[in-house]
C-alpha cells in the first residue's frame, strides 16, 4: 500500500468509524475507488457493491480469506480458508432489470441499491419489504391497466423478490458448511464488508499505534510518518525495538 493511499484509507476509516454499515460502505468505496462519486456508489446494485469491496479487500490484505463458524447444533468452531474468486460471481452474470409475468400481472422490476435499502433501514421488517417494493417495481400492468405495486398479491411479491435475487447474485453469498464432528450442514451468509471492516479496523489500529511511537521517539509529525513508506515505518520501528530491548547477559 502505498504511503499516499495509508493516508486516504486512515481517513477514510475514521469517517466511517462513526456511521452505520449501509454508509460505511459507500464511504470506503468513494474513497478506494475516486473515478466514482459517493452518489454514483449509492446508485449501483447491491452486488456490485459487494464485488467492488471484495475488490477492495483482495487489494488491501490479498485474497485470502479466513474465518470461524460455529455450528448450530453443536457447538462446534469451524475453521474457513477460501479464496475471494470463489465467492466472486462475474458481473456479467448480474442485470439491472428483470421481468416478471405471473398472476396475471406483467411487472418491470430494476435491482435495490444502497438508495434504496438506506430509505427502508429504520423501519420494520414488513414495512421495509414493502417499501423496498414500491421502489423497485417501475412498471405494474394487470391485463394492460397499469396499477400500484402496493396493490400486489403477496404471492406476486414472493416471486419478485426471488427473481431480484437472481438478478444480482452478488448481493447475497452463501457458504455451505458441514460440521466434522456432528454431521449439521446449514449454509452461512458471507457479510464482506463486516469482514472487511474488521481487518480494516484492526490495520487502523496498528497504523496509530505505529505514529504514536515514532512521533514520541523522533517528535516527527503525523504526516510525515504517514508520508513513509510501510517499509521505511517498518526499519524505524525495528531500530527503537533493538533500541530499547534488553542485554544479552553475559
Amino acid at each position: 500500500m502505498s504511503a499516499e493511499h495509508a493516508g486516504t484509507l486512515l481517513a477514510a476509516w475514521e469517517a466511517a468509524a462513526a456511521q452505520p454499515p449501509l454508509q460505511r460502505a459507500l464511504t470506503l468505496l468513494a474513497a478506494a475507488r475516486p473515478e466514482r462519486s459517493h452518489d454514483d456508489w449509492l446508485h449501483v446494485s447491491i452486488g456490485e457493491r459487494d464485488r467492488q469491496l471484495l475488490a477492495l479487500r483482495a487489494a488491501l490484505f490479498g485474497p485470502r480469506i479466513d474465518a470461524l463458524a460455529d455450528c448450530p447444533r453443536c457447538g462446534e468452531q469451524l475453521e474457513l480458508d477460501f479464496d475471494a474468486g470463489q465467492i466472486t460471481v462475474p458481473a456479467s452474470a448480474a442485470r439491472s432489470e428483470v421481468t416478471v409475468e405471473a398472476h396475471g400481472y406483467r411487472l418491470r422490476c430494476r435491482t435495490p441499491d444502497s438508495a434504496d435499502l438506506l430509505a427502508a433501514a429504520a423501519l420494520p421488517d414488513d414495512a421495509a419489504r414493502a417499501l423496498l417494493l414500491e421502489r423497485c417495481v417501475t412498471q405494474a400492468l394487470k391485463e394492460g391497466t397499469a396499477v400500484a405495486p402496493s396493490a400486489l398479491p403477496a404471492a406476486l411479491r414472493t416471486e419478485v423478490e426471488r427473481a431480484l435475487a437472481g438478478a444480482d447474485p452478488q448481493a447475497e453469498i452463501g457458504i455451505a458448511l458441514a460440521c466434522p464432528a456432528c454431521a449439521h450442514e446449514w449454509t452461512i451468509e458471507f457479510d464482506v464488508l463486516a469482514y472487511l471492516w474488521s481487518e480494516l479496523d484492526e490495520w487502523a489500529g496498528r497504523l496509530l499505534r505505529d505514529v504514536h511511537e515514532l512521533a514520541s521517539a523522533y517528535g516527527w509529525s503525523e504526516r510525515d510518518i504517514l508520508g513513509m513508506s510501510a517499509a521505511r515505518r517498518g526499519w524505524y520501528l525495528d531500530m527503537l525495538a533493538a533500541t530499547h530491548a534488553p542485554a544479552a547477559p553475559f
